[in-house]
């Protein structure tokens, strides 16, 4: 009886020529094509990382990728990737490592467990941040943010509400109100004090720098028993606050007194702009933007540095955190957000993209347990706030 020839298909039969023919020249071209594209998109990512912080407010070019829509230099990843399915698996994995780094350090996506998790307690102090924009501000909508997010200080800047305003919707809060700077305290302002800012003015700058001696009562203060620090009418939705005294009161008796700066930075817009309609050709007025913003970042480095207490700086600095200038003046300073915070946190927006460039930076001794972006209030900027805790030595700022 002959034997049954075994099909093609049964797991016995040998492999067919088909089978053993090597994917057609053009095929192992494009592979390698794909391969290669990744592996030097991935280099190219790094190369951008690395520079940032160098060339970004230094260098024109690199100035307008600062400020713009880096989202740009994801748009590879839109072809590499199909393509890296269809045809070349591994070059999966140069396109993952880059795009990690264009959401990360690029895009400035902060990761942090204590945003997670709420740190370890509100802490010893809330700080909130505020550009208004100039525009008029709707009280009631601001006196709902403080009743919400119960802030122990809130900063603004661009202010436009009249002290008596701010006063009588924040009773028994110590408020002070300097051409355009605002602040509300919880806690007694023992000492205001304001840059003469003409020099700046004659340089076409802004440069808007405050200093405030705020004293932490002994609630407050580390060791202190905790409690929530918010007053039951600011529970019910009305802010308020014990009585506090005007700028130039002693300090209760064992309470902590820390520095706080509220900066106002001078915008890079008009460099910005001057290089969108004429690119190379207004090399000069970007480096003269830059240069303008480097001394006041300078003036208000001075001003931190010559504070008597523990520094804690808030405000809109107008740069993100791979500023060139950024990092020669305030990147050795914990950036809140940067610690604890979760997310890309833009704080300025436009109608494309957002960008971070208002900050709460703690000085030595203070610690970060969480930061976050608050509510839209009706300005271009969103509001930035943090807990931070005192862990320096128990006697610094004490009287």
């Amino acid at each position: 009886m002959p034997q049954r020839e075994p099909s093609p298909e049964s797991p016995s039969a040998p492999p067919g020529p088909a089978a053993l023919r090597p994917p057609p020249p053009r095929w192992r071209r494009l592979r390698a094509v794909v391969l290669a594209a990744a592996v030097l998109y991935l280099l190219g990512v790094v190369a951008v990382w690395l520079a940032l912080p160098i060339l970004g407010d230094r260098f024109w070019p690199a100035t307008l990728f600062l400020f713009g829509p880096r989202q740009v230099i994801a748009l590879p990843l839109l072809v590499l990737v199909p393509a890296a399915l269809v045809l070349q698996r591994r070059a999966l994995i140069p396109a993952a490592l880059a795009a990690a780094l264009v959401v990360g350090p690029i895009l400035g996506y902060s990761f942090s467990l204590r945003a997670l998790t709420g740190g370890s307690g509100r802490g010893d102090l809330r700080v909130a941040s505020f550009n208004t924009g100039s525009r008029a501000m709707s009280m009631e909508r601001l006196k709902a943010f403080v009743a919400e997010s119960r802030p122990d200080v809130l900063a603004l800047q661009e202010c436009s509400i009249p002290e008596p305003e701010l006063t009588a919707t924040f009773p028994g809060w110590s408020v002070h109100v300097d051409r355009g700077m605002c602040l509300v305290s919880r806690y007694p302002v023992l000492k205001a004090e304001s840059r003469d800012r003409s020099d700046v003015w004659r340089a076409g700058g802004h440069g808007a720098i405050l200093r405030y001696a705020i004293s932490l009562p002994d609630r407050a203060a580390p060791g202190a028993p905790p409690n929530s620090l918010v007053p039951a009418a600011a529970a019910a939705g009305v802010p308020d606050a014990p009585d506090a005294p005007r700028p130039g009161a002693p300090a209760a008796p064992g309470a902590r007194t820390f520095s706080l700066l509220n900066l106002h930075l001078e915008t890079p817009r008009e460099a910005i702009e001057a290089l969108i309609h004429g690119l190379w050709k207004q090399a000069a007025e970007h480096d003269r933007v830059i240069a303008l913003r480097a001394w006041e970042s300078e003036l208000a480095r001075q001003w931190v540095d010559e504070a008597p207490y523990p520094v804690v700086i808030v405000g809109d600095l107008n740069m993100p955190v791979d500023s060139a200038i950024y990092r020669r003046f305030w990147s050795g300073f914990e950036n809140a957000f940067s610690r604890a915070g979760l997310g890309f946190g833009a704080t300025k927006r436009t109608r494309w993209f957002g960008i971070r460039i208002d900050h709460v930076l703690a000085g030595p001794g203070w610690t970060t347990e969480r930061a976050w972006i608050g509510p839209d209030l009706g300005s271009d900027h969103l509001p930035i706030l943090a807990d931070l805790r005192w862990t320096g030595s128990p006697h610094e700022g004490s009287p």
